[in-house]
């Protein structure tokens, strides 16, 4: 094997490998789909070049021609696939000109094929010099690629100013650096392809490096927010499975502090700003360890779902002992940083409509359902150091998690038709719960029945 052939093997072997590694890597994102197909069918068509002795045939050059134009179509398709992330007019407008190009390719091939059978000596062979087409073949050629390239670049351009995905950014540009020097590869001698190609293949992995850096940084931001699971759910599943709509029983954890206005009101911003962030942490990181989702903070309330998005067994009993373990650390944060603040948490469980709105051009992750009102209604009635829970959840508590229980009289919440019976919870101590204990216990389950502790 020659050493050209040796060349055109080793940078086809880079690009289609670069093709599935980034298919592999994010193929849940469809425009990190297209971009693969794009880098896949650049090496082939070079990995066919690498067998090549001689000028090649009808077939292979046909071939290579179909390698070339699914190529150019699928590395527009990125573009035009970054561009549906933008908001506005400017995604129309990008849509269009993308799609114009790729009809300019379309065209391009079919008059590429047309150019073949007509004339097969001429589109089978190349010429001497640093430029293998012809003057005819550019005339004819180089003004429809030319202008397909010029109306993707327009459309890029438009995006990188308007409000797209910044994670898309560095792909964006990406694209448009890279996208001359595998064109370049249409006209230019054969001994020169495999190095355009390669500067090509650099910029493009430059801007998607760069891309994943960002998208790795989203998600170590996000985890302060959600947990693992709930992470491993989104990374494994996808965004639109985590997200659809659908009716459940979970529980919900519901806590805020008391006396917090007055802490507002007497204290400078910078320690009011201070107390919540140590406070969020806190709640943060017992709605971790417990499998907890936090959805919404609200000044010094906190809501949290416990079931959603992730299916938890026995969230019920994970969301009691979130809320005692909450109670616990959050009173010893209280006291150390401001002694006149109290805390409050109130549980609920039952049925309840979890996933996203679409609603101001954004996306937003809901929970709807009587279990979000009961909770929050607990929690405005829990005293300071209370957790008040609906019976629902009391039950099922099992002995061995050694919670006591204290039955209340039905009482009159807002919002609720009927009295709501409630139940107080403590204990002397906070049990370890993990999911490997939860699988242990469950067995155990129809051998024990609950014994109350009533004060």
């Amino acid at each position: 094997m020659s050493e050209l052939n040796i060349s055109f093997l080793v940078i086809g072997l880079m690009t289609s490998g670069s093709g599935l590694i980034f298919l592999w890597t994010d193929r849940r994102n469809s425009a990190s789909r297209a971009l693969s197909y794009c880098l896949l069918a650049i090496g082939v068509r070079l990995l066919a070049e690498s067998n090549q002795e001689g000028d090649p045939g009808i077939w292979m050059t046909a071939f290579a021609l179909m390698m070339e134009s699914v190529s150019i179509l699928a590395g527009v398709e990125w573009g035009r696939r970054i561009g549906l992330t933008a908001e506005g007019r400017a995604t129309k407008t990008a849509n269009l000109l993308f799609r114009a190009s790729q009809l300019l390719i379309l065209i391009y091939w079919a008059l590429s094929l047309g150019y073949l059978i007509i004339f097969p000596d001429a589109a089978t062979s190349d010429e001497e010099g640093f430029f293998r087409a012809r003057a005819a073949e550019v005339a004819v050629f180089v003004p429809i690629v030319g202008t397909a390239m010029l109306l993707a670049a327009i459309a890029i351009i438009i995006l990188v100013t308007t409000r797209i995905d910044r994670a898309e950014v560095p792909r964006l540009r990406a694209l448009f650096l890279a996208g001359p020097f595998p064109l370049s590869a249409l006209v230019l001698n054969a001994e020169w392809v495999p190095v355009t190609i390669a500067l090509g293949l650099l910029i493009f992995i430059s801007g998607s490096v760069r891309y994943l850096i960002l998208q790795s940084r989203r998600g170590q931001f996000m985890r302060q927010f959600l947990s693992p699971e709930v992470a491993r759910m989104v990374s494994t599943e996808g965004i639109e499975r985590t997200l659809q709509r659908e009716r459940r029983i979970l529980s919900v954890v519901s806590c805020d502090l008391r006396g917090f206005t007055q802490f507002a009101r007497t204290h400078d911003s910078n320690t009011v700003v201070s107390l919540l962030e140590d406070y969020y942490n806190v709640v943060g990181e017992v709605a971790e360890l417990h499998g907890g989702t936090i959805k919404d903070h609200a000044g010094d309330g906190v809501l949290i779902l416990v079931g959603a998005p992730l299916p938890i067994e026995e969230h019920a009993r994970r969301a009691v002992l979130l809320a005692l373990e909450l109670m616990q650390r959050g009173q010893a944060l209280l006291q150390q940083s401001a002694g006149n603040l109290g805390l409050g948490i109130g549980i609920a469980t039952g049925h309840t409509t979890v996933g996203a709105i679409r609603g101001a051009g954004r996306l937003e992750y809901v929970a709807v359902g009587n279990p979000v009102n009961l909770s929050a209604r607990l929690c405005d009635r829990a005293a300071d150091g209370e957790v008040l829970a609906d019976t629902r959840t009391a039950d099922d508590l099992l002995p061995q998690d050694e919670v006591h229980i204290q039955e209340r009289p039905p009482e009159p919440l807002k919002g609720f038709a009927e009295p709501i019976p409630v139940c107080a919870l403590s204990a002397d101590a906070i049990p370890a719960f993990t999911p490997k204990v939860i699988r242990r216990r469950k067995s155990r389950r129809r051998n024990h029945r609950r014994s109350r502790v009533k004060t």
